[in-house]
């Protein structure tokens, strides 16, 4: 009986514990402080495969524009008084164009091989610089024009000669004076006959400011005014003998008052010494001619400018100040020259006499700035390019 009531209180506590393991209610727990940390993870964005499609740029479209509350004010806007025509490049400076008070003297010389190609066909220089110096006179003021020589290249060329006088024909409104270079009286080749016939005396005695003619226009002076001041230039051809000399002295003493100017072929060397017929002028026509200020020319090839200095009232001081200068663009480039030519502002006021040098052929300012364009075989001096002097006679 004992074991059959101890099996029945094992099942009832059986069944009992089962029933508690179900149903047992749960605790609740106090409440606890949050002490956990939050952890952000970084996201990390792979890179698109070559078969994935990348994320889109935004567009202008895409671009973010802020509400607008209140549309602003328009801008006040004028109406335009002229209409702006297109241009194709903008005008070249021209530095040839002076003010109001300054004169210009032009000068030219060995022009020679311009005369001598266009008679081949060649370019057509020479009408290109002196048809510039007709249509811009006015800009330049330009009162009057020197050429030292060597008009044409062979002396007994009808054709050379022919297109060296339509060239100088289309100045023949402005006061020019000329005188033959060596190629221009070449005695083998029929010496002063063609010069005489196309740059004869003739040809230049209308001008107003010719004076005394030597050897029809071997030699002569033109008596010119240039910004106020009188000046005398005195012409002679290539290598003058002692008659030629005496004319020369003759003329700058008859106008002592005049600043004078003489005008040769040849007075400097390439070297940039004085020739054996600058060293003649010098001693007997500069040392004895206290109005004589400064000496162009040309014939040998390069640019110097030259300072001599003379004492005229045997203080033994050098009072006198002369400019010898010398122009000859023929070896530069391979179109003889490249239709270079020298302008010369004479500046009162400012007491000073500054010179450019421009080809109207090619557009250009001074050859030499280019460093591709130095002559190896001769010398041209960077400084006598584009200058300016001290009037010494002011």
């Amino acid at each position: 009986m004992k074991k059959i009531a101890f099996i029945c209180i094992a099942l009832l506590l059986i069944l009992s514990g089962c029933k508690g393991s179900a149903q047992a209610p749960v605790a609740t727990a106090a409440p606890t402080q949050d002490t956990s940390v939050e952890i952000e993870v970084p996201v990390v964005i792979s890179s698109p495969t070559p078969q994935e499609t990348p994320w889109p740029y935004p567009s202008d479209e895409d671009t973010f524009v802020p509400e607008v509350t209140e549309p602003p004010t328009p801008e006040p806007t004028l109406a335009p008084t002229f209409t702006l025509e297109p241009t194709d490049t903008p005008p070249p400076e021209e530095r040839y164009v002076v003010p109001e008070g300054v004169e210009t003297v032009a000068w030219m010389s060995d022009t020679q091989h311009y005369a001598n190609y266009a008679a081949k066909d060649l370019p057509d220089i020479y009408p290109v610089m002196t048809g510039f110096l007709r249509d811009q006179a006015e800009k330049m003021h330009l009162v009057y024009i020197v050429h030292t020589g060597d008009l044409v290249h062979v002396n007994n060329s009808e054709e050379n000669w022919r297109v060296a006088r339509e060239a100088m024909d289309l100045i023949e409104g402005i006061p020019t004076g000329v005188l033959a270079g060596n190629h221009d009286m070449d005695p083998s080749k029929g010496g002063y006959k063609n010069y005489w016939k196309y740059f004869g005396e003739k040809k230049y005695n209308q001008q107003t400011c010719y004076g005394e003619s030597f050897e029809n226009n071997r030699g002569h002076y033109d008596l010119v005014t240039v910004s106020g001041r009188n000046y005398i230039f005195v012409y002679m051809s290539h290598a003058p003998d002692k008659k030629a000399i005496q004319f020369i002295v003759k003329s700058f003493q008859k106008y002592p008052d005049r600043v004078g100017i003489l005008c040769v072929h040849d007075f400097i060397t390439t070297e940039g010494t004085l020739s054996q017929a600058g060293e003649q002028l010098r001693e007997q026509v500069i040392a004895k001619c206290s109005n004589v200020y400064m000496v162009l020319c040309g014939h040998r090839y390069g640019l110097y400018t030259l300072e001599d200095a003379f004492d005229d009232d045997g203080d033994g001081v050098k009072e006198r100040t002369v400019y010898e200068i010398m122009m000859n663009y023929q070896a530069a480039g391979k179109e003889g020259g490249g239709g270079y030519l020298r302008l010369m502002q004479f500046d009162e006021e400012d007491h000073e006499i500054r010179c450019i040098n421009y080809s109207p052929y090619l557009d250009d300012y001074d050859w030499l700035d280019d460093p591709s364009h130095k002559e190896k075989r001769y010398e041209m001096d960077e400084k006598s390019e584009s200058f300016t002097l001290k009037m010494p006679w002011a």
